[in-house]
């Protein structure tokens, strides 16, 4: 889940190890186990609705993202509603990506009902740049990479290490066989000179462009409010002359998935332009997340108060 809202016990820190470290084998084993991936999605319902009933504080940051998201009261039905949608949907996800990983690629490509804007992908690579595929933590982003695969693209992405080591191992091995290459980060103290390398290479990096875990975000309206984004895709930008393409995945109620692929951005300008030039593709990225989260609000995963990052507050970190 999110680091934000980990205890200090460290008995805490060896159930919820002990506990994920079965959660996410019982996912994998379900996704190849099950002749129809409902059957595996009533399994991840139910893990999901007993979450929310053990870990009301998780519960309770979500219930206070959906309210700012849908703008209503937190104790409004509606909200409930959707909140608790949401972690079902987060548990689906990954359901998804253990059920197709461990399949032929076209069965995941023949649940694609929409693909919008692939071309702009295509037009990018070809400028030989390479290309920062950016996204964010909503829909079922693991599933692009299958999708690029079938185009002969392979994604280097960049992420987060999970802190409970049972759900990376099986994430890095199912990424492998989709043709991802993992690059993980700390958020502290990362190099670009691997990130620069590949896209002078003309290769393709995946990034996620809604977390500022470095905490040197450039602050955007996002639902009304002000909060921090990260710079780090768009800096990369402006030092390699890559363009950024954005991309979102998510499911319909008949659980299809669709992608969609924003035209190139490209953050150009001399030195005194560069932070306006950021400040605008910025822009156009928070408003393509927040018009993706206003369509699906229950697919936009965020497990800690988001508008009042934990992370960012005076004190002890919680």
């Amino acid at each position: 889940m999110q680091d934000r809202m980990q205890s200090d016990s460290r008995l805490l820190g060896l159930v919820y190890g002990a506990v994920f470290g079965s959660l996410f084998p019982l996912f994998f084993f379900a996704a190849r186990s099950f002749a129809r991936r409902e059957r595996a999605h009533e399994i991840a319902d139910q893990v999901a609705d007993a979450f929310m009933t053990l870990r009301p504080r998780y519960l309770a940051a979500i219930l206070g993202n959906t309210a700012r998201v849908l703008g209503l009261r937190e104790s409004h039905p509606d909200v409930d509603r959707t909140a608790r949608e949401m972690v079902r949907q987060h548990a689906r996800a990954w359901v998804d990506f253990f059920w197709y990983g461990q399949r032929p690629v076209e069965e995941a490509l023949a649940q694609f009902a929409t693909i919008e804007g692939l071309e702009h992908m295509d037009a990018a690579m070809a400028e030989g740049r390479g290309v920062i595929l950016l996204t964010a933590h909503a829909g079922n982003y693991e599933l692009g990479g299958l999708l690029l695969r079938a185009r002969n693209l392979k994604v280097h992405a960049v992420y987060k290490p999970d802190r409970f080591e049972a759900v990376e191992r099986l994430r890095e091995r199912l990424r492998a066989q989709g043709g991802v290459v993992g690059l993980p980060v700390d958020g502290v103290g990362f190099s670009t000179l691997p990130l620069v390398k590949l896209l002078r290479e003309g290769r393709l990096v995946g990034m996620q462009g809604d977390r500022d875990f470095s905490l040197n975000g450039v602050t955007m309206p996002f639902f009304g409010r002000d909060v921090p984004f990260p710079r780090g895709p768009w800096e990369l930008a402006a030092m390699t002359g890559a363009p950024i393409v954005t991309s979102f995945f998510y499911t319909d109620a008949d659980r299809r998935f669709h992608a969609r692929f924003s035209e190139p951005i490209r953050v150009q300008g001399g030195r005194g332009e560069r932070m306006a030039a950021i400040e605008t593709g910025m822009r156009a990225y928070v408003a393509d997340l927040e018009a993706l989260i206003r369509e699906q609000p229950s697919q936009w995963y965020c497990f800690y108060p988001f508008w009042d990052d934990p992370a960012r507050a005076p004190g002890p970190r919680p």
